[in-house]
């Protein structure tokens, strides 16, 4: 007995629709189309979860015959209950809030550590520039526990995100009309806070004119402080505030077809490229439609295309510009005769430069169409 006639069997006995199922597993429609077609097999944390849906071994979902098994009353139960919630209002089936409420706490905390690090230095060396010179080095100590603590906490959410992704190709929106304005609110008193917070540290460096080096470097230290909560709030907000937009989480899965290994590079905007890369069915599935018209489709590529190519262009930008600014920002930290407090800068021109970047790519760069 094949996988495809399991699964079959097992829907029907269940009553449940290839909609009802694929919303529990967290996939398109057109993803459970394609199992019960052979055209395609299901990962392994989607064949677990379907074991656990109908109450079945790996072995015999994917080799054994379940046709003969007759599928208890508390199977059919808790079936029941999952076809109702599936039927009923989208329901959040892939805890694809919880990991982005998680995503949002890590990064968050890592630019809240490197940050504080960077603080932690100017207020080290301060003190030991006034009492204590031979002792300036002990700086370094935060500095660089700062960045490796913010660094492991952002390499770690990248890394589950990405994953979380690749498990998770489609989610169908669930947030509610009061889910969004409350997160709106949210996101409105953190922004509020972080840019207060940044402004107050300015001021208070702004109060130190006249006073000795000692109180400048101190209030320094604050203010970078301040910067380093400010900017918490402004980033933990805005990712929370981003993960309402489940369109734009399902869109990354263009982007993740178009690097994926399961086509050819594309190369300009050559359309045959693209209709290599993309068949019919995958572009209505990136639609989430059963079926379209051949302009729709050819329309979809060419989106698909463009945005290929924007993506392509701000990355590479990007990246000149960010290394470009940890050059910098290493000679000011470290070279004699351009040592300065406010090494950090650099970064911080570099990621104003980089939004500069994505706006100017945004907005000045022509969409080409495929020929």
């Amino acid at each position: 007995m094949s996988f495809r006639e399991n699964l079959q069997y097992l829907r029907a006995t269940h009553a449940m629709t290839q909609e009802q199922l694929a919303l529990m597993l967290g996939v398109s429609r057109q993803s459970v189309t394609k199992w019960e077609a052979e055209r395609s097999y299901p990962e392994m944390d989607k064949l677990l979860k379907m074991c656990q849906i109908f109450d079945c071994t790996l072995d015999d979902l994917v080799q054994g015959d379940l046709t003969t098994k007759v599928p208890s009353s508390a199977v059919q139960a808790r079936a029941s209950a999952l076809r109702a919630a599936a039927g009923g209002p989208p329901q959040d089936v892939c805890g694809y809030d919880e990991h982005m409420r998680s995503f949002a706490w890590k990064i968050s905390w890592g630019v809240l550590a490197i940050l504080v690090g960077v603080a932690l230095l100017i207020a080290i060396e301060g003190w030991a520039e006034a009492k204590a010179p031979t002792l300036e080095a002990l700086g370094l100590i935060p500095l660089f526990a700062g960045i490796a603590i913010g660094v492991a906490f952002i390499l770690v959410a990248a890394f589950q995100h990405t994953e979380f992704q690749r498990s998770h190709p489609y989610i169908q929106d669930f947030y509610t009309a009061e889910d969004r304005q409350r997160t709106q609110r949210m996101f409105a008193w953190l922004l509020v806070a972080g840019i207060a917070l940044i402004f107050a540290g300015i001021v208070a460096v702004g109060l130190t004119d006249g006073m000795d080096e000692l109180t400048q470097m101190e209030m320094t230290a604050v203010m970078m402080g301040c910067i380093a909560a400010g900017a918490w709030c402004i980033v933990y907000g805005s990712i929370m505030l981003g993960r309402l937009s489940i369109a734009n989480y399902n869109d990354a899965r263009e982007q993740a077809l178009a690097e994926s290994d399961e086509g050819k590079v594309i190369v300009g905007s050559d359309a045959a490229a693209l209709r290599t890369l993309y068949t019919d069915e995958q572009i209505c599935e990136l639609l989430g439609v059963t079926e379209a018209s051949d302009a729709e489709i050819e329309r979809a590529r060419a989106r698909i295309e463009r945005k290929r190519r924007k993506d392509q262009i701000t990355s590479g930008l990007c990246g000149i510009v960010m290394i470009a600014a940890t050059i910098a920002g290493l000679v000011m930290l470290f070279v004699p005769g351009y040592q300065t407090p406010f090494f950090w800068l650099a970064w911080a021109v570099g990621g104003l430069l980089c939004a500069v970047v994505a706006i100017a790519v945004g907005t000045f760069v022509k969409d080409q169409p495929s020929r």
